[in-house]
């Protein structure tokens, strides 16, 4: 559809923290032909011509008129629509309230009444939610006129124009072009774009582009300017009190600019300007304006419609009918007219009496029937579809509805650059939520930032209590959902505190009431409206997961003035919608489904999984249970043993800060820092091989032997048959010597000097233990080859050298050097030190070493009789912190305003390969897998697997992160599910098939 020429440019220069008294640079569309093209395209011209050579008079009148409508979706309502159609003969109708169903079958019916198709058009300024109660709610324009890029604007229009083409509906009466610049505009306010006439102009051509482009015709309004009154035009006739010289550099700007753009509708205003119009005619009905100005000063050809005609501010001085005095004015098309049927025989009168001209008739009647074909009604007009519903709340308007609340989210102060947050892993965090209870979205993506303390200030205020506790957090978010008397109260005493940041969910002439506490911060951020997308954007922009361009709309005094704002990159993962990454939008579906196929499978009780591009996290989820037959759902806060992916984040992670530290080289002998090394068949290993896995080392250890007491039994201790004396199961095909007894002098059962680490429920070991363990892989033989062979006992050697250079134990040192900054809080050795047992899934039912299911304990032998920290296995985390730390190698080791490892050392570790190719320095190649073939993974991508059933990999190329983490060995290891499903490849497969 071409009712209009391309919107040519309309882009934001904007820079970090432009002060207020700068106005933003913004490029106003360039001039190109009018609304004139609606009669100027042949083929609509001969189509008009051709319908009107049929009608009679009252029918070309009928035309005109689009009366508004408020039926329902039941025999009554078609029936009311029907009559108007068959015997009103108009030339459309405006919805009222109803739902998208509910609209989309009254449309339907009327179109298949109608002798000529009918304009459908809406009132939608925030979408079509501002009328149907079940279509996606978009943000007012206030808060997007804070947005920076045009083109989300346009974005926004597309979108729009999808769901109004899925309904039938053909006209928005959208965009708002007013400028506001009376705060106290009783009718507009929240529904301008700001007071900045550039601004309003640019973001308004912005969206009125994507709905043209979309096939919907746009309708600036309303002319020739409504910010600046101060009654609301349904109930009386306001008055725009501005010179001339004002009106042309403030309130016609963004009409000027829309005119030359070349859209299709301007609706013309009921307000009296006296400095257009001496006689005090409202601009409806007053020739002087709508032609003389609008269509003959300003040149537009376009379709001129009146603002609804049965509003108190559509009146005449000497009792007209309203419908006809806005003919003589100029008006195409008469809208929502008090009386239809006897406004229709009105004109008719009118034009019988000589009053109004049958051409003018003709003109508007040819003007409309070009617009229909130009919005593709000639052909018959088109059939929603049956789930219509669920196709316009689908995918793109999530996609759009969080892009805009991003994009419009404001840091309007952020004095010494406290955005986004840093020191995460040292510094307590309270969000306090004034009117709003403690959980909510807000708090709740705060939460996957960082440990938060939840808090919820209601209408009793904020006690002394509260505030002792809240104060004691080094930062104090206050996030303000109300502009009560009593939030603005609670506001004043948090922003008092240090370290208190402040958001606020309120319209920006709403926070006047909030300036005290808003004036005492350093750190506050304006999100305007209160909607679970702008909740959670918000949360992001704290932490750098969105970047934030926002510039404040309005002058608001004791707030903020217009234009102020400061960028804030993104440094952080963020959250989004499938689409918004670069995925179909049945990326979800898929995942889901292969899940839902491996648990009726039982290759797992319960899993996560998360998938991010671009960063942004796309799905985070949790499935299933945390135990076989138990009924406690998995969470994204479930925290799972990921076994061998402990390599490759723990031991790979604080190798590399300590490398980036100058305390090794990778060519180093490992014996130089390891001195057990010395004088053994290992003491010319180096760092690199071990990496590498290219050693020589065996797989492992023998843990059921040596913890056994060897002069207990006598003989072979283990059988690969049940057979005298071999009765003790240990494994499936494995059975023990029935005189077999654990060792007491390393492992006791209750908590001793020297053997006080619980390692399992009722077990301890402590230092001889780990050290027994140590030196039998200190002493332990090598293999014969030192071509590629995995071994656990080369990371726990890793892990040995890294803590004698760091001088700090390991769970240690990569907690305060590693997770703590990233916010992985839920990452961590020995997880019952800090996690209660429900919050952790269970592993394997052991019956022989620890005579229980092993929950909260790492399932690894090796692993767990060190101590439960090694560097083989021990790790503890969620899907959700191992993302993070994988973005973070993404971003060349920085993740938030934190430089965690050099970009050249995450370049070296994952970008080296062995001479054989098989991995790269501590990480697989995904490539290299079979059980990973065929699913689209690029030849760079690396990562890790883990036995207890999980995986990350990281694609740099394709910028994805992929985690999946589960509990296949509960309750046990023997689960052919498992390998037979191949959940990890399946779940890739998934994901790179999606991928647009």
């Amino acid at each position: 559809m071409k009712i209009r020429t391309v919107l040519k440019s309309s882009i934001f220069l904007t820079l970090a923290c432009v002060p207020a008294f700068i106005a933003p640079a913004l490029t106003p569309s360039s001039p190109d032909r009018t609304g004139a093209a609606l009669v100027e395209n042949d083929d609509a011209g001969r189509w008009a011509d051709s319908v009107m050579a049929g009608m009679t008079l009252r029918q070309k009148v009928g035309q005109l008129f689009v009366p508004r409508l408020d039926v329902f979706d039941n025999p009554a309502g078609h029936a009311s629509l029907k009559k108007m159609v068959t015997q009103g003969q108009v030339g459309g109708f405006l919805l009222g309230k109803g739902t998208v169903a509910g609209y989309a079958s009254l449309i339907r019916g009327a179109q298949d009444a109608a002798r000529v198709p009918l304009l459908v058009t809406l009132d939608g300024e925030w979408g079509l939610s501002m009328r149907l109660s079940d279509a996606p709610r978009f943000p007012y324009s206030m808060g997007l006129g804070a947005i920076s890029d045009p083109e989300l604007l346009y974005e926004y229009g597309r979108e729009v124009a999808r769901e109004c083409r899925e309904v039938g509906i053909h006209v928005n009466f959208a965009p708002v072009l007013d400028v506001n610049s009376n705060p106290a505009n009783p009718v507009i306010g929240y529904r301008s774009f700001g007071e900045n006439p550039q601004r309003v102009s640019a973001l308004g051509c912005a969206y009125s582009k994507g709905l043209e482009d979309g096939g919907v015709m746009a309708v600036g309004k309303h002319f020739p300017g409504h910010g600046d009154t101060s009654v609301d035009s349904h109930k009386a006739l306001p008055t725009v009190d501005h010179s001339y010289g004002v009106l042309d550099s403030v309130d016609l700007v963004p009409f000027r600019d829309f005119i030359n753009s070349g859209f299709g509708g301007i609706m013309v205003g009921h307000l009296k300007v006296p400095a257009l119009d001496a006689s005090g005619t409202p601009a409806s009905l007053s020739e002087k304006i709508t032609t003389g100005l609008l269509k003959k000063k300003m040149g537009f050809g376009g379709l001129v419609f009146t603002d609804a005609l049965a509003m108190k501010g559509a009146v005449t001085r000497a009792g007209e009918n309203n419908c006809v005095a806005a003919l003589k004015a100029g008006a195409d098309v008469l809208l929502g007219s008090g009386a239809p049927y006897g406004d229709i025989e009105a004109v008719v009168s009118a034009v019988n009496s000589g009053a109004v001209s049958v051409r003018r008739i003709e003109e508007s009647c040819r003007k409309i029937l070009c617009a229909k074909y130009q919005l593709g009604l000639a052909g018959g007009a088109s059939v929603p579809r049956k789930d219509v519903k669920a196709i316009v709340n689908g995918a793109s308007a999530k996609m759009v509805k969080e892009r805009l609340a991003a994009g419009s989210i404001t840091a309007v102060r952020n004095s010494d650059g406290v955005l986004p947050l840093g020191n995460l892993g040292t510094r307590s965090i309270a969000v306090v939520s004034i009117g709003a209870p403690a959980e909510n979205e807000f708090s709740r993506m705060c939460g996957k930032y960082a440990q938060v303390k939840e808090y919820s200030v209601g209408q009793t205020g904020i006690t002394a209590d509260a505030l002792a506790r809240i104060s004691k957090a080094d930062v104090v978010v206050a996030a303000v959902f109300s502009n009560a008397g009593w939030a603005a109260d609670a506001l004043s005493r948090l922003a008092a505190l240090d370290g208190a940041v402040g958001i606020v969910f309120v319209n920006p002439y709403k926070m006047s009431a909030l300036k005290n506490g808003i004036g005492r911060l350093s750190t506050f951020v304006a999100a305007y409206d209160d909607t679970p997308e702008l909740r959670r954007a918000a949360a992001q922009s704290l932490f750098g997961g969105i970047a934030v361009s926002g510039r404040f709309p309005v002058n608001v005094t004791g707030v903020a003035r217009e234009g102020e704002g400061c960028d804030i990159a993104k440094s952080r993962l963020g959250y989004a919608s499938p689409a918004a990454a670069g995925f179909s939008s049945r990326l979800e579906y898929r995942v889901d489904s292969i899940v839902k196929v491996c648990l009726a499978a039982g290759a797992f009780p319960g899993c996560q999984v998360v998938v991010a591009r671009k960063g942004d996290v796309v799905i985070d989820k949790g499935y299933g249970k945390i135990e076989r037959g138990g009924t406690a759902e998995v969470t994204e806060n479930t925290l799972y043993d990921i076994a061998s992916m402990t390599k490759a984040t723990a031991t790979a992670g604080g190798l590399m800060i300590a490398f980036d530290r100058g305390l090794y080289g990778l060519k180093d002998k490992v014996s130089r820092h390891v001195p057990g090394l010395r004088g053994t068949d290992k003491q010319n290993l180096t760092v690199e091989q071990l990496l590498y896995h290219e050693s020589g080392m065996p797989a492992s250890l023998n843990m059921i032997k040596i913890m056994t007491d060897s002069d207990s039994y006598t003989g072979a201790l283990t059988s690969r048959r049940a057979r005298a004396p071999y009765t003790v199961r240990v494994a499936p095909g494995v059975y023990a010597h029935s005189s077999a007894r654990k060792r007491t002098d390393i492992l006791k059962r209750a908590s001793s000097a020297g053997l006080d680490i619980e390692m399992a429920k009722g077990w301890y070991v402590g230092a001889a233990t780990r050290d027994t363990i140590m030196n039998r892989i200190y002493n332990i033989g090598l293999r014969a080859s030192k071509k590629y062979f995995y071994s656990c006992l080369n990371f726990c050697l890793l892990m040995d050298m890294e803590q004698r250079l760091t001088g700090v134990e390991h769970d240690k040192w990569v907690g305060s050097e590693l997770f703590g900054p990233l916010g992985a809080s839920n990452t961590c050795f020995r997880p019952l030190e800090t996690h209660s047992a429900s919050e952790i899934a269970p592993t394997e039912r052991d019956d022989y070493l620890r005579g229980q299911t092993v929950r909260g304990y790492v399932h690894d032998e090796l692993a767990a009789y060190s101590g439960g920290v090694q560097g083989n296995a021990g790790l503890f985390s969620t899907a959700g912190d191992i993302a993070k730390f994988s973005q973070m190698l993404l971003q060349k080791g920085v993740y938030g305003p934190e430089k965690i490892i050099s970009g050249s050392t995450v370049d070296l570790f994952t970008r080296s390969r062995s001479a054989g190719g098989r991995r790269a320095l501590a990480f697989d190649l995904a490539g290299e897998l079979r059980s990973l073939e065929d699913t689209g993974v690029g030849g760079n991508t690396y990562g890790h697997t883990g036995f207890t059933g999980t995986c990350f990999w990281i694609d740099p190329d394709q910028e994805i992160v992929f985690v999946f983490l589960s509990n296949r060995v509960n309750p046990s290891r023997n689960n052919r599910a498992f390998s037979d499903t191949n959940p990890r490849g399946a779940l890739l497969r998934a994901v790179y098939s999606s991928l647009l």
